[in-house]
């Protein structure tokens, strides 16, 4: 549903360079045409690299119009053999300007989703997710709907704005190893956060413990919370 929501707000400006965040899921489409003469940005930003053939493609993300962006296939023609030695993709408008990265659109519907659920909680309602499956939150002690949205979505938030962070790119520089080791250490993490309070469910994940809520059937007649003393 955020998602969604984003997407209508989106959708206006996709022919000026935006681009609709990519669900996990996602129907792609293409309708590319040849480019006989490359943009001088890319001539300049090639020099002589060699030979090398364009498409210029309109994008579509489940039959929405989703932008422009040229793909460029470059050859090897050393041995005298014509051979694929890379291929990249540049974000572009209709007019072959190169448009800038904005990742930050992708995290939109995460936000949003958080904001939602922050409202939902704080007014004692069951998100429309919680109601499907017969779920609710339950008071225990405080509950504070703002620091619970933050727990929960906030490591997701953080490695989504990665592309975002200066001298990222250094990383690579790491070689391989240090790279796929970085990457595991992340899952890992992320494992420990989100999944392991399921291996001894008590009705709190992490965020739940630390904000004071616990998940328990809507039907569940409520604990009243601790004593004073």
């Amino acid at each position: 549903m955020a998602w969604a929501l984003v997407v209508v707000l989106l959708l206006s400006f996709t022919e000026r360079g935006l681009r609709l965040p990519v669900p996990v899921i996602a129907i792609r489409g293409y309708d590319c045409t040849e480019v006989e003469q490359a943009p001088d940005w890319l001539e300049q930003a090639l020099g002589q690299i060699g030979a090398y053939s364009l498409r210029h493609c309109a994008t579509t993300l489940f039959g929405l119009p989703n932008g422009h962006e040229l793909r460029v296939i470059l050859s090897d023609t050393r041995q005298g053999a014509l051979r694929t030695s890379r291929r990249f993709v540049v974000p572009v408008d209709a007019a072959l300007r190169v448009v800038p990265a904005r990742p930050w659109i992708d995290l939109l519907p995460l936000a949003l989703l958080g904001l939602a659920s922050a409202l939902f909680t704080a007014f004692g309602w069951s998100t429309p997710g919680k109601r499907l499956l017969g779920l609710r939150l339950q008071p225990v002690g405080t509950p504070r709907p703002i620091r619970r949205e933050i727990l929960r979505l906030g490591p997701l938030l953080i490695l989504g704005s990665a592309p975002l962070w200066p001298g990222l790119g250094a990383i690579v520089t790491w070689g391989p190893g240090a790279v796929l080791a970085a990457m595991a250490a992340i899952a890992l993490a992320l494992t420990w956060y989100y999944l392991w309070p399921f291996a001894h469910w008590t009705g709190q994940s992490r965020h739940d413990r630390l904000s004071g809520t616990r998940v328990i059937a809507a039907k569940a007649a409520p604990v009243p919370p601790p004593a004073g003393p």
